[in-house]
């Protein structure tokens, strides 16, 4: 899910050397934002949520997931042309990334699991069981993955690839009504039909949410074969400016009727009008980052440079997504935040909470990092230490005895935590 990158990055580099490094920049900051974003959706107090304020922060918030998958597609990009010719000899390092996706898919299933006994799981009533199976975020990334490493095998050529991701891209926007109309959930199986099922079924469902992914590896490709890539991403910056403008005037003059077809009942969920406002501010920040890296990477707080600290966040996107998940909305193996101060938090106490937050999940993001770069055997050991463990709790574990678990920590913990935080 990372650019890889192998140094920090510095000013006067070449650009073959720092061209990846302001698309982990990116995705670092879609990291802090998606922190911010989901501890103030878990803890800020229904009291806070109106005003002009609220209205544009929450506006801002939706930009992240999109972000986020952009950033996915961006990397698929700049690793698969690399390693375009092994792939279509099918190497070992195509059957790398195949595990390195099954194994995000299987991190993706884990954070949803919704008991810690899969006795308990058994006996649940189906909208709890059926939360094991809703599309988020990573799922979304895998199976976007999946498809265009499938389409990299077949296209002769990058160049015609780029082109072939831009029509899925397409497919993928102007599809998803018509998808959603089907209600797949209704008729498939819960496994397959939550990845295309609207909402609720789906939180982040393949129709329209893989348009992103695709969106993000075609603007790459042409952004890397352009001859002045300079003028490139100011060409991006101002389409994107504008294009914000004309969707919502679109909206608001009623011309997005040309749109009115199949499930459009509302226009924030599966609209292509909408789709095209989302990732009109992932193709901006990827422009302005590009032109401003040389000022931003000259910038420094404590001797440190910010560029630095989100490029790292960047290259260990997979371990702030899930850590930080664990943190707010808990695990499987844990119970987050969410659980015990759900929308009763003052807005000071949650910008403490959300810096607090950042701060944990990049100490310990940093220090895993560096475990994987002097000894990659310990994480993974780590990874296969915890995966045996979390199954045999999971199997083993009694109904009951998780009811237990679970009341003990609401009446130990909870107290702890909302007292001194929570709004009167």
């Amino acid at each position: 899910m990372s650019v890889a990158t192998t140094s920090p990055l510095h000013a006067g580099k070449p650009e073959s050397a720092h061209r990846l490094a302001f698309i982990d920049i990116m995705r670092g900051i879609a990291c802090v934002w998606m922190i911010e974003t989901h501890v103030v959706n878990a803890c800020l107090s229904w009291q806070y949520r109106g005003g002009w304020f609220f209205t544009m922060l929450n506006t801002s918030n939706g930009y992240v997931s999109v972000s986020f998958i952009f950033c996915a597609g961006a990397g698929f990009w700049l690793a698969a042309s690399r390693k375009v010719a092994e792939y279509k000899a099918f190497q070992p390092s195509l059957w790398q990334y195949v595990r390195r996706l099954g194994f995000i898919l299987m991190v993706a299933y884990w954070l949803h699991v919704p008991t810690i006994s899969l006795g308990k799981y058994l006996i649940a009533p189906p909208e709890r069981q059926n939360l094991l199976w809703i599309c988020d975020v990573l799922h979304t990334i895998v199976i976007a993955s999946c498809i265009a490493l499938a389409l990299l095998l077949v296209v002769p050529t990058l160049k015609q690839l780029r082109w072939v991701f831009v029509g899925v891209a397409l497919v993928f926007i102007y599809a998803a009504p018509l998808v959603w109309q089907l209600e797949p959930d209704t008729f498939l199986p819960r496994v397959l039909g939550a990845y295309i099922s609207r909402p609720p079924a789906a939180a982040f469902p393949l129709f329209p949410w893989c348009a992103y992914f695709f969106m993000g590896a075609a603007l790459t490709a042409f952004f890397m074969e352009s001859s002045d890539r300079r003028k490139f991403a100011q060409r991006s910056a101002w389409i994107a400016c504008v294009t914000p403008f004309v969707v919502m005037t679109f909206l608001w003059t009623g011309w997005n009727r040309v749109f009115d077809y199949g499930w459009t009942d509302n226009w924030y969920l599966c609209s292509p009008g909408n789709v095209l406002f989302r990732v009109s501010g992932s193709i901006l920040l990827f422009s302005m980052l590009y032109l401003w890296q040389e000022r931003i990477v000259k910038w420094s707080v404590f001797g440190r440079t910010p560029a630095s600290w989100l490029q790292l966040m960047g290259q260990e996107s997979l371990f702030v997504y899930v850590f930080h998940l664990m943190i707010v909305y808990g695990s499987p193996a844990n119970l987050g935040l969410s659980y015990f101060v759900s929308g009763v938090l003052r807005p000071f106490a949650v910008i403490v909470i959300t810096l607090a937050v950042i701060v944990a999940v990049y100490v310990l993001m940093e220090q895993w990092h560096t475990a994987k770069k002097q000894s990659p055997h310990i994480p993974k050991r780590i990874i296969w230490a915890f995966g045996v463990l979390f199954a045999l709790v999971f199997v083993l574990v009694t109904p009951q005895f998780a009811d237990m678990a679970e009341a003990w920590a609401l009446k130990n913990l909870a107290g702890l935590i909302r007292t001194p935080l929570q709004q009167p």
